[in-house]
């Protein structure tokens, strides 16, 4: 049973919203496009995963998609993905790497791409392995009885070639591709029979970790160095993505398209919202939307529905 589906993170819809707003010729745009390139790489990766997991009876796991959680060092580590069953907990690391990975078992990890230049990547056993014994000690922390904790490396693309760095070691038996998921898990259910957690400690156990998840609060405009005024303002065409477009008679106009919107604003106030914070002002929305009357900015802003704090002048909207 799917407990926490996979959803594009915030992190993903923060980047997509500033990439959107940094003009071309910002000395960060070229960073902040490979950064947003990176995390969809990443969630696509995990997107691979979710139809070998499909096939896996629904009464007997419990499946969370990326759990964050704080341990005694007040630290938070994510994993991709964590299957609860009786006799064992199992994690997933996902990779969407593709070409030739060459492992030199579990220390440096070479890719070799489609052009023959060979790239360093951070090895993920170490990394999952490390995630495995943080989980231990929340376990312990939390009271829960001792159970296997295991781990998979999942490589996305079926056709990545895994090779062995040197010819006298093999293949790390925990990197798999993911279309050998579901039979890996059926090796691990004849190997793990032992009932460990009934179904009353699994239930606490899930509750307990979608209470203690805690979503990341990045502010992407420090993290890129951005300043608030670099950002482009206005409303984005949602046909053509021209910007900006103009409010007339309560409508919104493109003047490259010629296309009508009643709600264009909505997507632009939810850019502000993911980069700037959740409360805006009259003003502060007509500055970001280029919307020269208050009166017009204001029935927006009730038609949207949004709540407000205070009166007149000093109200507050929270987007």
């Amino acid at each position: 049973m799917i407990l926490k589906p996979l959803v594009k993170s915030r992190y993903i819809f923060q980047l997509e919203a500033l990439d959107r707003r940094v003009s071309e010729l910002h000395p960060q745009k070229e960073r902040i496009g490979n950064k947003l390139r990176n995390e969809l790489t990443g969630f696509r990766g995990e997107q691979a995963l979710t139809f070998p997991l499909s096939l896996l009876p629904e009464a007997d796991y419990g499946i969370i998609h990326n759990p964050r959680l704080g341990d005694s060092n007040d630290k938070f580590f994510e994993i991709d993905v964590l299957l609860l069953a009786q006799s064992n907990i199992l994690l997933l690391e996902s990779k969407n790497w593709y070409g030739t990975l060459l492992f030199d078992e579990d220390k440096q990890v070479i890719r070799i791409g489609d052009t023959g230049v060979e790239e360093g990547l951070p090895n993920p056993i170490p990394q999952v392995k490390l995630q495995a014994y943080r989980l231990r000690k929340w376990l312990n922390k939390h009271g829960f009885p001792q159970i296997p904790i295991l781990h998979f490396v999942v490589i996305s693309y079926p056709t990545t070639i895994i090779k062995p760095m040197f010819p006298h070691q093999s293949i790390p038996e925990e990197v798999i591709h993911s279309n050998l998921l579901h039979q890996n898990i059926q090796r691990l259910n004849k190997q793990y029979q032992t009932s460990i957690l009934d179904k009353g400690v699994i239930n606490k156990l899930t509750s307990l970790i979608m209470e203690k998840h805690t979503d990341p609060e990045i502010d992407v405009l420090h993290k890129f160095h951005v300043a608030e005024n670099e950002l482009i303002h206005g409303v984005f065409c949602p046909n053509c993505h021209a910007v900006p477009m103009v409010l007339e008679n309560g409508n919104w106009h493109c003047g490259s398209c010629n296309h009508s919107s009643k709600d264009a604003h909505l997507s632009s106030l939810t850019d502000r919202k993911l980069l700037i914070g959740n409360s805006i002002t009259n003003r502060e929305a007509r500055e970001f939307l280029l919307v020269n009357s208050p009166y017009q900015m204001k029935r927006l802003l009730i038609r949207g529905q949004y709540r407000f704090t205070g009166d007149k002048n000093k109200r507050i909207y929270i987007l």
